[in-house]
């Protein structure tokens, strides 16, 4: 049952990838603790970046020289911020998020999210604006999540076979 549903977000996350290259994003970071950032870092550590997608950067710590590490360079014309968190409470996330949103001059178009429908994250990305909310879900607990929104959404967006995984 979860890879019919996920393989049902497989038009949404084209569509999300498709944008992100049409807008000219050179890197994607995504912002999560635990289940919500694993996939992500597996991916970018096991695969070859593919030429001329986004750079993959995970964010999933509240050390300020790893933040600052990830965010060093960033160009907030050519960055998406993905902020995943299952429960969408967070602290941590939504630390990094308002953090981001600071430093992008609150620009709703470099920001998605990833959460279980229904939070509250959910509802800020909407208020904001966002571009995309990628809905999860809620019956795959979050360090098993790696094939169902939080690891399919940064896999699509940055270039990665997602079809090719979920398969």
């Amino acid at each position: 049952h979860v890879g019919e549903r996920s393989g049902a977000l497989l038009p949404q996350l084209e569509a999300l990838a498709a944008g992100a290259r049409e807008r000219g994003d050179t890197v994607v970071i995504v912002l999560g603790m635990g289940g919500s950032s694993l996939a992500p870092e597996v991916l970018r550590r096991a695969f070859v970046r593919v030429d001329g997608a986004p750079e993959l950067r995970v964010l999933d710590s509240t050390v300020p020289g790893a933040v600052l590490e990830a965010i060093a360079g960033l160009d907030r014309e050519r960055t998406l911020v993905l902020a995943a968190s299952k429960s969408g409470g967070t602290v941590e996330t939504r630390s990094q998020l308002e953090l981001l949103w600071d430093q992008f001059g609150e620009r709703a178009e470099a920001f998605a999210v990833i959460t279980d429908p229904g939070s509250d994250l959910e509802a800020l990305a909407k208020e904001r604006g966002f571009r995309d909310v990628v809905l999860g879900d809620p019956e795959v607990g979050g360090r098993y999540s790696a094939l169902t929104a939080f690891g399919l959404t940064p896999a699509a967006v940055a270039g990665f076979d997602a079809a090719g995984l979920l398969a």
